[in-house]
């Protein structure tokens, strides 16, 4: 072989390492735009979409709206006593999860004394807040790291049930 095949030779390695390079940066940016493309796609999909529940919400807004224009009837000032005694209810059912064999009787007197607050300014019966208030007052007679007896415990689980009975009456 001659030096210019050699020469050639080498030139046309060049070429071809410079052609495959070539071939894979132009894969990259196929890859690249096709992603784009992909995006692209999905962004209209999700403004097709966000358009659709704008239009749905515009529609609940006006049923709403609806609704408040309409004349409040008798019913309804029922409906908010009933939703009332069940926010009492609530308040005294999570009450009820927190008295455990083993409970600090100060953390229940604290406990019980946020309830009685919550239901009184809920607008609760005055006897049921009076109740829980007579308990926190039992409750701090105990030592502040002292856990509340057996007997006790029954007992103020007993009046938790009355409790629920007397708004349970009230509905």
């Amino acid at each position: 072989m001659s030096e210019e095949d050699t020469y050639l030779r080498a030139k046309l390695t060049e070429i071809n390492s410079a052609i495959d390079r070539l071939t894979q940066m132009l894969n990259r940016m196929i890859e690249v735009i096709s992603k784009i493309t992909e995006v692209q796609d999905a962004t209209s999909d999700l403004a097709i979409i966000a358009n659709a529940n704008s239009e749905k919400l515009d529609d609940i807004m006006s049923m709403v709206q609806g609704i408040k224009s309409a004349p409040a009837t008798s019913s309804s000032s029922g409906l908010a006593q009933k939703g009332a005694i069940s926010s009492h209810q609530a308040v005294l059912d999570t009450l009820e999860t927190q008295i455990r064999e083993g409970v600090i009787a100060s953390d229940l007197s604290q406990k019980l004394s946020e309830a009685a607050g919550m239901l009184e300014s809920r607008g609760a019966s005055g006897q049921i807040v009076v109740k829980m208030q007579r308990w926190t007052r039992i409750l701090k007679t105990y030592g502040r790291v002292d856990s509340i007896s057996p007997t006790d415990l029954g007992k103020l689980r007993d009046d938790l049930k009355e409790w629920s009975r007397e708004l349970a009456k009230a509905r």
